[in-house]
């Protein structure tokens, strides 16, 4: 009997062993209605956990990855208030097979334009700036103040739960047509706005930026600067940047030593009471239309300059783009970096930006592979000699004027690259991001971000910025309704 009992044991165990496996298995319930699919999570079905946060956040979405980098935002199966349990982004079980790599879509419009001012070419988004819990937005064709196109920025401050609109702020000296706003960077407790074609003491287009300073509870202005050499049509504070008690203003059709519109850059410093002019600083090497100083970046005692005009070993306008250090007295001359494959027109050093020992120089107009105007970015890193070309970063989907590389920003381990001309399906000149990750010595693409309300012409991606410490990032679409203009604001998880 006992034999006979062991044979129909040792029958049926196979089918026993395929009952088990094939139940629902669960964590947390003992009632599972799913099943682990070979130890993967199942991500079939989105689950519609999300909160609504007012006044500036939209309605909750889900970020939808491919699972080879692309990814979009889509529409939750419920809109809140029905779906009202979880954060998305912030590891709600249901969610975490569903996010991808970024969380947090709220698209922000000028607060203050809502229902009032806000109007047709007012750019909001056209520059972008954040550090720690605090944003910077340009709207450098708002009709405030003194008349059409003087310009504002708008700052928002992130209070642990969303981003609140704190402030307003317009040039009170300012004049129409000053484009303030048109760049803008912030830094601590500092931020600086440039309003290129403000007209200073030598006339039209002189170019002027104005410093602010968080006291608390407002930003309010220290001091307005423009170049005490400067002559009409400079265009001082086409390019800003901050870091630390370091301010870097270009000029880039400043008529230097080698002739007109060779370009400048000024460097001033904090001295605990106001902004003090370090020195100003010519391309020793440089030439008549070469804008050095059309884009500036610092970090630190380093600074980066483009020259997106520069005729160099390949041709005219291949462009090029210079490094300064501060040695304890002076800015000196490093290096400068070229394309070493580089034609005319690539326009390298249209953007730029560096963060300790990286630099990002971008060229919208790199033919990738015969691609006429796809664009690329070349990133450098210093082996404590030189700055070396260590890697080229492109669209692998990208196609003729898509222009990657509108935009960059690198903190740290992590960096953004706006495409601004990217066409998105049906919908022409829609715009993109796409968000990188070093891991070691090298860059890899983390996100591909569109925006899932996007239309044609909204040019999301003409300005990006990103930090590194609270892993937020803001993508500008100043083209968004009729140049309106919205930011979308987001969060690597």
């Amino acid at each position: 009997m006992k034999c006979y009992i062991c044979l129909v044991l040792l029958l049926f165990s196979p089918v026993l062993n395929i009952l088990i496996i094939s139940q629902n298995v669960g964590v947390g319930t003992i009632t599972p209605t799913e099943k682990l699919d070979e130890g993967n999570l199942k991500a079939d079905t989105i689950k519609p956990n999300a909160v609504l946060f007012a006044p500036n956040a939209g309605v909750g979405k889900i970020l939808k990855s491919d699972g080879i980098g692309n990814a979009s935002w889509e529409n939750m199966m419920l809109p809140p208030p029905q779906n009202n349990t979880g954060n998305v982004g912030y590891g709600v079980w249901g969610d975490c097979a569903t996010n991808g790599n970024i969380s947090e879509y709220n698209p922000v419009v000028d607060e203050e334009g809502a229902g009032q001012d806000i109007s047709i070419g007012d750019h909001f988004g056209y520059t972008t700036a954040i550090s720690g819990n605090f944003a910077i937005i340009g709207s450098y064709g708002d009709d405030a103040g003194a008349g059409i196109n003087q310009g504002s920025v708008s700052f928002y401050q992130f209070n642990g739960n969303t981003w609140i609109f704190v402030q307003k702020v317009i040039d009170e000296d300012g004049e129409a047509w000053a484009f303030f706003g048109q760049s803008i960077s912030i830094a601590g407790n500092f931020a600086i706005v440039g309003a290129p074609q403000d007209n200073g003491n030598a006339g039209d287009g002189q170019g002027s930026s104005s410093i602010y300073q968080y006291n608390g509870s407002t930003w309010q202005l220290m001091q307005k600067i423009t170049d005490a050499d400067g002559a009409a049509h400079d265009n001082f504070g086409s390019s800003v940047s901050l870091s630390g008690n370091y301010a870097i203003i270009g000029s880039p059709d400043d008529s230097g030593p080698a002739g007109p519109g060779q370009g400048s850059v000024s460097i001033y410093q904090f001295d605990g009471n106001a902004w003090v002019l370090m020195e100003k600083i010519f391309d020793a090497n440089g030439a008549s239309g070469d804008f050095f100083g059309h884009s500036v970046s610092i970090s630190g005692n380093l600074f980066v300059a483009g020259s997106y005009f520069d005729d160099d070993v390949s041709g005219q306008n291949q462009g090029s783009a210079s490094i300064y250090q501060f040695d304890g007295s002076n800015w000196i001359f490093v290096q400068k970096l070229l394309d070493v494959t580089g034609v005319a027109n690539d326009y390298f050093g249209d953007v730029v930006s560096i963060s300790g020992n990286y630099v990002l120089v971008g060229i919208p107009n790199d033919d990738v592979f015969g691609v006429v105007n796809q664009g690329s970015v070349c990133i450098y890193h210093y082996n404590g000699s030189n700055w070396i070309q260590t890697q080229r970063l492109y669209d692998v989907n990208g196609s003729m004027d898509d222009y990657f590389c509108s935009s960059v920003s690198v903190s740290d381990h992590f960096a953004i690259v706006g495409s601004a001309y990217d066409n998105i399906g049906t919908q022409a000149d829609q715009g993109s991001a796409d968000i990188y990750i070093r891991l070691g010595t090298n860059w890899e693409r983390l996100q591909f971000v569109i925006d899932p309300r996007g239309n044609s012409n909204d040019h999301l991606g003409q300005d990006v910025a990103i930090d590194a410490l609270t892993k937020r990032f803001l993508i500008g679409s100043h083209g968004y309704t009729s140049d309106k203009g919205k930011v979308i604001f987001g969060k690597i998880n």
